[in-house]
């Protein structure tokens, strides 16, 4: 159920230890699409990862018999439509061209600034989903960590700083996809919703590796090309998305994109432990920047309690 504009629903215990373990798999899908990526050309391992997660998704949808396996209605259309071009196609396509020549640690810390985006999405397009003060100096502190992260590229805007662009535009896709999917207010199951957004964003991914990759796609499936693919399509799509998206009727975009910080960190740890990836310097300052950017976008009583503090020592009332 929506939140009521100005109050915050206290988060379950429950929610909070899926938040973690979602945060977990997302975490490590980066190493596993750095891993994949040596084995597929981007695009064709993101439209193979979601032909199995759509079909997956299906078949648990048609078993567990929870409404229509059909969408009906505009606004479940709608959904399907917008989740298969924002999150799926739109997010993905962006993240794995980008991923290519960044770092998996470094690419999960620039997608943890999508918290902070999805704020700026909510307070447009949601009645449910405000912020004040804190979602402004939130998404400044954001950007500057994305901007520290291009300006210390050692290269600058050489393959590498392009890289890491597009993946920032990938978070745009992806936290605006995530508020217009949940204006929708769809209704449908989300077994059969993921189902069929994946199979529809697999399709536009197929269309799109054939255009742009062509005749010099890469498909070697190999022992870990053929593990990350199944990694990517069952642990962190299939059973990915139906967490988020009950977590996101549940808790609200802004606070479930927690996610994001936790799967930085995961991802830091597991490329330097995996991959022997180091972490850069400037990753740490820009998670730093995001981190703090995300507290004040989600606990708006923090910004508060500043600016009351500096009220009180200037001699002036609050506000």
């Amino acid at each position: 159920m929506p939140e009521e504009s100005g109050k915050a629903r206290p988060v379950a215990g429950r929610d909070i230890a899926t938040l973690l373990f979602l945060g977990v798999l997302w975490g490590t899908a980066f190493v596993f699409i750095t891993v994949g990526l040596q084995s597929f050309s981007p695009l064709l391992l993101v439209a193979l990862r979601f032909d199995i997660t759509g079909l997956v998704m299906l078949g648990i949808a048609a078993v567990r018999r929870k409404g229509s396996l059909r969408p009906r209605g505009r606004a479940q259309w709608a959904a399907i439509a917008v989740a298969a071009m924002f999150n799926v196609t739109g997010y993905h396509a962006l993240l794995f061209i980008g991923q290519e020549n960044t770092a998996a640690g470094l690419a999960a810390i620039i997608v943890a600034m999508n918290p902070v985006l999805t704020t700026v999405f909510s307070r447009a397009l949601l009645k449910d989903e405000r912020v004040g003060t804190g979602g402004v100096l939130g998404l400044g502190l954001g950007m500057a960590g994305i901007v520290l992260i291009v300006a210390l590229n050692p290269g600058g805007l050489d393959v590498r700083g392009v890289s890491e662009l597009l993946i920032a535009g990938a978070i745009v896709s992806w936290a605006l996809g995530s508020v217009l999917v949940r204006r929708t207010r769809h209704g449908l199951d989300v077994f059969t919703f993921v189902a069929w957004h994946s199979l529809a964003g697999a399709g536009i991914l197929h269309a799109l590796s054939f255009i742009v990759e062509g005749r010099n796609v890469k498909a070697v499936f190999d022992f870990w090309g053929v593990v990350s693919l199944l990694y990517l399509a069952v642990a962190s799509s299939a059973l990915g998305f139906a967490i988020y998206f009950t977590l996101l009727g549940r808790i609200g975009p802004i606070r479930l994109n927690f996610v994001s910080p936790i799967a930085a960190a995961v991802a830091a740890v597991g490329g330097l432990l995996a991959l022997g990836e180091p972490v850069e310097l400037r990753a740490i300052g820009a998670f730093a920047l995001i981190a703090a950017g995300l507290v004040l976008v989600t606990r708006p009583e923090v910004t508060r309690r500043v600016a009351n503090r500096v009220a009180r020592f200037r001699g002036q009332a609050p506000p």
